[in-house]
């Protein structure tokens, strides 16, 4: 009987000693608004008439690579049946390879709540969604068929399972079909939304929203207000695109329970052709997320990686990274790029730096701390009207 206890007081000591100080930490990535321009288009196009995109994302895949990785799917996969051709804007059809790119860059989830989506019709968007289906993409943003509202999916990194949820202000296009449903931004479809995110248990929910005002610099009204209904209903962080240029990231601390939410209210191009400043100029976004013994899960650090859209002819389209480090730039891959365009990009990478709220040093692989849970004044209250 002696032994029997020892034994169980050994095994409660060694189970409680695990949980105390074990906490998980898991990190999400978030790039901008993925389009495809008739320039981009061409300069994919190979001699045997198929496509790769993969050389316009080269210079940024070191610091995409083995992350969670979520972005815009700003075009659709229609195909070419029905005398339907391939084409930028206004009217967005990419060749269904792009997502080959996409899986190469590891990217685990798609968004597709946004204003083309309906470029091509019902059919087009339906058709999207079964391609990335075929490549074993993630998406979201779409009711398809019987489906009205698939408007919450959990995924989990590394031990903390996340909610997504995925709305837009509208589309350019509302095709006369009960087949494909797009998820909007109101206040009933996204207190729906977030009530079946919960209903999932996780351990945050992430609202990606597609809102604001093109090329403006600070966020609307009706994203201010989309904001606060999202927050109120549990969300822990939103990332914002659409506008095409960066917007400012906002660090929201309850005064109930000193904890924290975050928005990026705009992410801006991930890759374009869109050719002026500052809407060649984006970030990648990491949230990390820590999960504590106890099981409650905290937002713990933003950072980011500046970025820039080079297009060094008249037809290619590189996304390079524009941090001012030195040492991280010579750990990624810039065969090919003249010293003048790397000072350039150097140069645009700290204008992203300051607009965004940092001008410190590189504290890891490509991005820079903008605000972290042990230096909670990292972020200024006052920033540049423009990252330019």
């Amino acid at each position: 009987m002696r032994k029997f206890l020892l034994c169980l007081l050994l095994l409660m000591f060694s189970t409680d000693s695990n949980k105390t100080g074990a906490e998980t930490r898991a990190r999400f990535l978030f790039i901008g608004d993925i389009m495809a321009h008739q320039q981009q288009l061409d300069a994919a196009r190979n001699k045997s008439g198929s496509f790769d995109f993969s050389p316009q994302f080269k210079r940024v895949k070191p610091l995409l690579e083995n992350e969670f990785l979520v972005g815009n799917l700003e075009t659709v996969f229609a195909g070419t049946a029905k005398k339907l051709n391939y084409s930028g804007y206004p009217m967005f059809n990419t060749p269904d390879s792009l997502t080959y790119s996409l899986k190469d860059l590891d990217v685990d989830l798609l968004t597709l709540a946004n204003n083309h989506i309906f470029d091509r019709g019902a059919a087009g968007a339906r058709r999207t969604t079964e391609v990335l289906d075929s490549a074993d993409l993630k998406w979201i943003g779409l009711g398809v068929g019987d489906v009205v509202s698939n408007d919450s999916i959990m995924l989990e990194n590394n031990g903390i399972k996340a909610a997504f949820i995925n709305h837009s202000y509208g589309s350019n296009l509302w095709p006369k079909s009960n087949d494909v449903h797009l998820n909007v931004i109101n206040e009933a479809d996204l207190t729906q939304s977030l009530t079946r995110a919960r209903a999932l248990s996780p351990d945050i929910i992430i609202a990606c929203f597609h809102w604001g005002n093109e090329y403006q610099f600070s966020p609307s009204i009706h994203q201010k207000n989309a904001a606060d209904i999202t927050f109120n209903n549990g969300a822990d962080l939103i990332i914002g695109t659409h506008p095409h240029v960066l917007q400012p990231i906002e660090i929201r601390v309850s005064s109930e329970d000193n904890s924290v939410k975050a928005i990026a209210w705009s992410l801006g191009n991930f890759v374009s052709f869109q050719r002026t400043l500052p809407r060649e100029r984006t970030c990648i976004l990491a949230a990390e997320f820590v999960k504590d013994d106890e099981g409650v899960t905290r937002l713990a650090k933003i950072s980011i990686a500046p970025l820039y859209v080079i297009a060094p002819g008249s037809k290619r389209t590189w996304v390079t990274y524009a941090g001012t480090d030195e040492n991280t730039i010579g750990k990624l891959d810039f065969e090919g790029v003249s010293k003048t365009q790397l000072r350039s990009t150097q140069t645009i990478g700290q204008a992203v730096l300051d607009f965004l709220g940092t001008g410190s040093e590189a504290d890891e692989y490509g991005f820079y701390t903008v605000w972290d849970e042990t230096s909670p004044d990292v972020l200024p209250k006052s920033r540049r009207k423009s990252p330019r």
